[in-house]
């Protein structure tokens, strides 16, 4: 059996906002020996280490720290500043230069206020985009109390009981997220029931600090070995069952071999698959299959939301073959200047920045870019539109992990995936052949062989697009950022990851491609309910075609919409920046705003929309939910939207 649970580290501008300080009843924590000097992997001496089992003394703090900061009396009174203030008792002003690295000027947060996580929980007030809780309130956004007894539970007074399914999580609190997945992860936790107050309960334990650069790794040495002297379990367990979140290009392989070593049991959440060192280039091998996850970006409004929202996988998206091959529309060159074909190899300026994508889209520019249904560009104003038309998108990595192979499976483009020794999200746990294909690098200049023979397999392309219906899910944070194809968000990529974290525990030994053999409930997940995935997404077309029979956008002379009605809309000739859909379906957006004559209003969904293709009413900037996702995160989760914070209340469909 499973729980997760979330242990708190605070990285704050306690003593002016340096570094990691945290401090314990008014005075900074000492550290003592740094944990790079002793291996995770070998348990401290008693006299060094907190006893097993032992806990921390519950403490108040002084009144000074109660009237403008958050104590944390779970680990005996520690007084956590918001990120204006600083001090022991949080009693002075942080300084300009203290305030820059964490958060906006105090002009941007006039003009708008940055969002705290989970909207405090209604336990306390947001500054800077941190929550300052009320008195006996704690943690991160708030959630956390002590009952009569000392014991820290969670929403106290709400009724708040942790979800049977297992895992459970317990996450040790941190007070500065960096990118939206840490935000988003840790909303789903709580609302989902996977959340639990005491470690005693938890299956893994989260160490929620800022990792995107090499200098990062020093900062989780100093949170973990906070955490070794706070609370028992990263000793109980030698770091195993512990694990991270790693946001930038390069993950695990970011930090320094060191940090690495020291770091070793720990499980590493991260975007970048690599498992190989790569020769000539900065690339260091970064993920260890069977340990750590490669999982998806969440897409903010910046990034996929301008395609997302179109998705061809949607049941009420325009039923239109696609007519051309391959598209790829990004950076090309690694020294950043335009491909210029008059030039030798590779097209470029200079050979500078060679590594940059492992020169995969050098060649496949080299060889391809003028060859009939195939675009390969650096800038394309109709990219929204032409990634519903085109059979096959490129989904190559850039300067480390990619995006473009999620991006193209939640809108329905197949993703051609050229990256050796590169393991793609969720994989080897998720089987990438069933819904996209992979090339070798060396076989870059016969790539049209390839996608040719592909489309002449009979039912090899169709199997794979109704795959897609079910893929698309794992890869979305459907659940928190809200629905593109009216799905619930049971499939969707946090459950995933709580998953592959159930059978890293319960299957140990076994090698992650075998998960789905092995285990009944992991193999029923990854196929969506479904024998398999094809099966799963023959039967959404099937409920989509009984659902809506007749798709509401005509052309304006009665024609159904074409491809050439769409693309009449095209922006002028000149453009060069992306327009987004919404300019090229215009022929379709106003019929699909609401309901025909005489049509019966659409029920509610699960889940917000996302989508272009429902009706207003259902979409999520109708339930005040954009609005508040300008940030490119959205506190409470399009799943609990409606239940005014209370997420106590958050339904639980498939917990």
């Amino acid at each position: 059996m499973f729980h997760i649970i979330l242990v708190f580290v605070v990285a704050s501008c306690v003593g002016g906002g340096r570094g990691l300080t945290t401090a314990v009843g008014g005075t900074t924590a000492s550290r003592g020996r740094s944990i790079l000097d002793a291996s995770p992997s070998s348990p401290r001496p008693q006299s060094e280490a907190t006893p097993l089992g032992a806990r921390v003394k519950p403490g108040n703090c002084s009144d000074a720290c109660y009237q403008r900061a958050t104590c944390n009396e779970e680990v005996g009174g520690r007084c956590d500043c918001p990120k204006h203030l600083a001090g022991l008792d949080c009693v002075r002003k942080a300084a300009a230069s203290d305030m820059a690295p964490y958060t906006q000027s105090e002009w941007g947060e006039r003009r708008a206020p940055l969002p705290c996580l989970n909207n405090c929980t209604g336990r306390g007030h947001c500054v800077f985009g941190s929550c300052v809780c009320s008195r006996g309130q704690f943690g991160s956004d708030c959630s956390m109390s002590l009952d009569a007894s000392g014991r820290p539970v969670l929403l106290a007074g709400t009724g708040y009981t942790p979800r049977e399914r297992r895992p459970r999580i317990y996450v040790y609190n941190v007070q500065k997220a960096d990118r939206p997945l840490a935000w988003v992860f840790w909303e789903r936790l709580l609302g989902s029931g996977a959340l639990v107050a005491d470690g005693e309960d938890a299956d893994w334990f989260w160490i929620p600090v800022k990792l995107r650069s090499t200098s990062d790794g020093y900062r989780l040495m100093e949170s973990i070995e906070y955490v070794r002297e706070k609370w028992p379990w990263y000793d109980r367990h030698q770091g195993h069952r512990h694990f991270v979140i790693h946001g930038g290009d390069t993950g695990r392989g970011e930090v320094t071999g060191k940090v690495r070593a020291a770091t070793n049991n720990l499980t590493w959440l991260h975007h970048w698959g690599l498992t190989v060192d790569i020769k000539n280039s900065r690339w260091k091998a970064a993920h260890r299959p069977g340990k750590d996850i490669v999982v998806p970006i969440h897409f903010t409004p910046r990034q996929g939301h301008s395609c997302v929202p179109f998705s061809g996988l949607h049941p009420r998206a325009p039923r239109l073959n696609r007519t051309h091959t391959l598209l790829f529309a990004g950076r090309i060159c690694g020294d950043h200047s335009e491909p210029d074909i008059s030039k030798p190899w590779p097209h470029c300026a200079t050979n500078t920045n060679m590594g940059y994508s492992q020169g995969v889209r050098q060649r496949v520019h080299f060889h391809h870019h003028s060859r009939e249904g195939y675009k390969i560009v650096t800038k394309n104003p109709l990219y929204g539109l032409d990634m519903l038309n085109y059979k096959w998108c490129l989904a190559p990595s850039g300067g480390g992990h990619g995006h473009r192979q999620t991006l193209a499976a939640l809108v329905g483009c197949l993703p051609l995936v050229i990256s050796n020794n590169v393991l793609q999200p969720f994989e080897p746990e998720m089987d990438w052949a069933a819904f996209s294909l992979r090339v070798e690098e060396a076989d870059i200049p016969r790539l049209h062989e390839h996608l040719e023979a592909a489309e002449a397999r009979k039912g090899w392309m169709d199997a794979r697009r109704d795959a897609l219906y079910c893929a698309a899910q794992h890869l979305a944070f459907s659940g928190s950022a809200g629905a593109f194809m009216q799905e619930d968000g049971r499939w969707d990529a946090f459950e995933m990851i709580l998953e592959i974290l159930r059978m890293r525990q319960e299957h140990p030994g076994v090698e992650p491609a075998r998960y789905a053999s092995v285990d009944e409930r992991f193999r029923s997940f990854l196929h969506c309910g479904e024998p398999d995935m094809a099966a799963y997404g023959r039967k959404r077309r099937a409920q989509a075609l009984e659902r809506y029979p007749e798709l509401p956008g005509l052309a304006p002379d009665g024609r159904a919409v074409t491809w050439q009605d769409l693309y009449s809309a095209a922006p002028p000739a000149n453009t060069t920046k992306p327009v987004g859909p919404d300019r090229n379906f215009k022929p379709l957006l106003d019929s699909y705003k609401k309901p025909r004559p005489g049509e019966r209003p659409e029920p509610p969904l699960p889940l917000c929309s996302l989508s272009a293709w429902d009706v207003r009413h259902l979409r999520c900037d109708s339930h005040g939910f954009l609005s508040r996702a300008r940030h490119g995160f959205a506190p409470g989760g399009a799943a609990c939207n409606e239940h005014d914070g209370d997420l106590a209340r958050c339904p639980r469909v498939w917990g």
